[in-house]
């Protein structure tokens, strides 16, 4: 994990290319893999194609896992379908924190962190 880059405390993982079912089993172990020792993790969706659904479940899956061990986990840059079509349901109820980009990421310069 000490590869992954960073902003501020938070550490990025940057997703590339099509995200489809063959590729989410490994999706799902890298943000896990994360969360789990990281207590800042956002994930970077801009330089991705998502297909399919089960992405969404694979986010919530993290968060929940981060959320678990208190640490934080944010999505950042979400492709503008993904955006209007499902991660606002997802962050409602705070089970996704959603920033346009990782200068968004709370915590860093003054800004507060969002309430659990």
């Amino acid at each position: 994990m000490s590869n992954l880059p960073t902003h501020g405390r938070w550490t990025i993982v940057r997703v590339t290319g099509t995200v489809d079912d063959r590729r989410m089993p490994a999706l799902r172990t890298r943000l896990a893999d994360a969360v789990d020792v990281l207590p800042r993790v956002a994930v970077d969706l801009s330089g991705c194609r998502l297909t399919g659904t089960r992405w969404m479940s694979v986010l919530l899956e993290a968060a929940r896992r981060a959320h678990d061990h208190g640490h934080l986990f944010a999505v950042v840059s979400p492709r503008p379908h993904a955006t209007r079509l499902c991660l606002p349901v997802l962050a409602r109820g705070g089970r996704l924190l959603l920033c346009e980009s990782a200068e968004q990421l709370p915590g860093d310069a003054g800004t507060d962190l969002p309430p659990h």
